[in-house]
């Protein structure tokens, strides 16, 4: 159990059973399924090739499953768009960062706010100065943010001169922009230096005790060691096993998955 716990409510945030996607006859993912209580840090983990990047794409809608349920606060979300998904509170970010490199780190993280007035030319024609408010309100959330995660220097700089690492906290932190539950990350420890990585767990730490809820893909066990509650592992594209950090780590139906050997 990481620290700082927050007592979680019994109905989970997202649930996901029987999640099946076959790939030119190859099964990626098959009856997979998930639960993440609100207020947790869930870790997801498998050897190479076990589906979790194809299983996230799956709770996003970024790529539609074969079959299966998916639920988001107890509403069925499986037959939503991903930009509807993300208006509902669940958000992601990917094992690559994702940035608009010839745009400064503030202009990115403005995007990731939702309903902004100046993506209707009829509300800001007719409600100029209203526009310009939540405009200045929406920078200073940026710079708040940014601020939070080390990168408050970098904020007229262009995103595409950050380190892998960096742009791993400016994509989380757009995500934070649209206000969400719960934030899906692919290995955000990934191509990170280790110093980051403390930070960014700290991070991590400090948002769920602010109320977030985080489904994290991770191959880095000190990371889910530190960070999760509780702990998901797939293999082949079915589920292997769930329970604490400990239990799984130490489960010999997770080690031979891992390594091969009985």
């Amino acid at each position: 159990m990481s620290n700082n716990y927050v007592p979680m409510s019994t109905q989970p945030l997202l649930s996901a059973r029987g999640l099946c996607k076959t790939f030119g006859g190859v099964k990626a993912v098959q009856q997979a399924g998930i639960e993440v209580a609100t207020g947790s840090i869930t870790g997801l983990i498998g050897p190479n090739g076990a589906g979790k990047t194809t299983f996230f794409n799956l709770l996003s809608n970024f790529i539609r499953a074969d079959s299966g349920q998916i639920e988001l606060n107890g509403r069925k979300i499986d037959n939503l768009q991903s930009h509807q998904i993300a208006r509902l509170g669940m958000v992601r970010t990917f094992q690559v960062a994702k940035a608009l490199s010839r745009m400064s780190v503030l202009e990115n993280m403005m995007l990731g706010a939702k309903d902004q007035m100046g993506e209707k030319f009829w509300q800001v024609w007719l409600q100029p100065n209203q526009a310009r408010i939540e405009q200045r309100e929406l920078k200073d959330k940026a710079m708040t943010i940014l601020s939070s995660v080390g990168l408050s220097a970098k904020v007229n700089d262009y995103a595409g001169g950050l380190s892998g690492g960096q742009r791993k906290l400016l994509e989380i932190g757009r995500a934070l922009m649209a206000d969400p539950k719960l934030i899906l990350l692919d290995e955000p420890a990934a191509g990170v230096n280790p110093r980051l990585i403390e930070d960014i767990c700290g991070h991590i730490h400090n948002w769920r005790k602010e109320g977030l809820t985080f489904l994290i893909i991770e191959h880095n066990m000190d990371v889910i060691m530190t960070l999760c509650d509780r702990v998901w592992v797939l293999a082949e594209g079915t589920n292997l096993v769930d329970g604490t950090p400990t239990k799984v780590q130490n489960d010999p139906r997770v080690i031979e998955a891992y390594l091969g050997i009985d």
